[in-house]
């Protein structure tokens, strides 16, 4: 009966870890491990329940990243972007904005900022593509990770995210 009980008691502590740490709570895993080897059963599960009291009293878990807000990201800024524990959704096929600002880059191409706060910069310099602030524009995904900026006159750029 005591090692089932003992079984029971790691078997929570395990469950726990993922939480713990997805939480950031660094200080409630030892506890957690003085819990597991605590023999008696009265003493474990009181050990247990103080530091589930702890992990109750954290701050909740950011919300998981929207499709518009992964839209576009790879590399290093998607896994900035994404949390391993979440499950996968749904890609968008398209995002449609509003250019909240254009710069020009010192070697020519454009940056566009939209008006959701992504940032996209023009990968080939030589075309000449003309955008506005306000103008609505659609991004697309290409062949093997590329994206496309279709401005209001159906003309379009290459592009890559950067924001």
């Amino acid at each position: 009966m005591a090692t089932r009980i003992a079984w029971a008691g790691i078997a929570a502590a395990l469950s726990f870890a993922g939480a713990v740490r997805a939480a950031g709570d660094a200080a409630t895993m030892p506890e957690m491990r003085k819990c597991v080897a605590e023999r008696d059963d009265a003493r474990r599960l009181a050990c247990f329940d103080a530091a589930m009291a702890r992990l109750d009293a954290l701050p909740p878990a950011a919300p998981p990243p929207t499709p518009e807000e992964k839209f576009g990201a790879r590399g290093d800024l998607r896994r900035d972007i994404e949390r391993p524990s979440q499950p996968a959704e749904q890609e968008l096929d398209k995002l449609e904005g509003a250019v909240a600002a254009v710069a020009m880059r010192p070697g020519g191409g454009l940056i566009v900022t939209l008006d959701n706060g992504q940032v996209w910069q023009q990968l080939a310099t030589g075309e000449a593509f003309r955008l506005e602030v306000g103008d609505r524009v659609t991004l697309k995904p290409g062949v093997m990770g590329s994206f496309f900026l279709v401005g209001p006159r159906h003309r379009s750029i290459k592009v890559k995210r950067i924001k």
